[in-house]
């Protein structure tokens, strides 16, 4: 990949930020405007989207509650960018466990929170914009430290798409260019 390549994946990640958990819409979304929500928080990364079939499965594999007159909360909104982020290294069976987990451990706001303080602190360090991972608490439970490993693998999956995704840019560029050069 040349320099300027490189800076446009790291750019993917910097500054790269999801609402907090008081931030989620506090009023019921339908399936579409949760879909469209959920992706445009993800909108500079490739590989990671939801659609409404998935959430559905989601739905009848009991994974996600079913919505309210067809309205998804704020829980659920919180549980889809979870899912949507680590379903890329995860089964959906150990999704689900993780789930159960942290039902058990704290509440809904408090671990969506903590995943995206976590995912906000290994996507910069994956993407090449910070030296330096924080060191795990050492004090962390299993909850916390599965958490990491999955947002980290996660991450590297995220920031290996969109190297891909860049690369194939960088060629098609090429590609288009390159007759006009002879």
């Amino acid at each position: 990949m040349n320099d300027e390549t490189k800076r446009r994946v790291a750019a993917c990640a910097a500054g790269f930020a999801l609402p907090r958990y008081r931030d989620l819409p506090a009023v019921g979304l339908y399936l579409d405007q949760t879909v469209q929500y959920v992706n445009a928080c993800f909108r500079t990364f490739c590989g990671v989207e939801l659609t409404p079939s998935m959430v559905s499965n989601y739905v009848k594999k009991g994974i996600l509650s079913h919505p309210v007159k067809k309205k998804y909360t704020r829980d659920q909104i919180a549980s889809l960018l979870y899912i949507v982020v680590s379903k890329t290294v995860l089964s959906m069976e150990n999704i689900d466990t993780l789930f159960k987990m942290q039902k058990a451990y704290c509440s809904a706001g408090a671990a969506y929170d903590t995943f995206c303080e976590e995912l906000e602190r290994c996507l910069p360090f994956v993407f090449g914009c910070t030296r330096a991972l924080p060191d795990p608490d050492p004090d962390a439970d299993d909850e916390k430290l599965l958490l990491r490993s999955t947002i980290l693998a996660a991450a590297n999956k995220m920031y290996l798409d969109c190297c891909f995704d860049a690369l194939r840019q960088e060629q098609n560029l090429w590609a288009d260019i390159l007759p006009d050069l002879a």
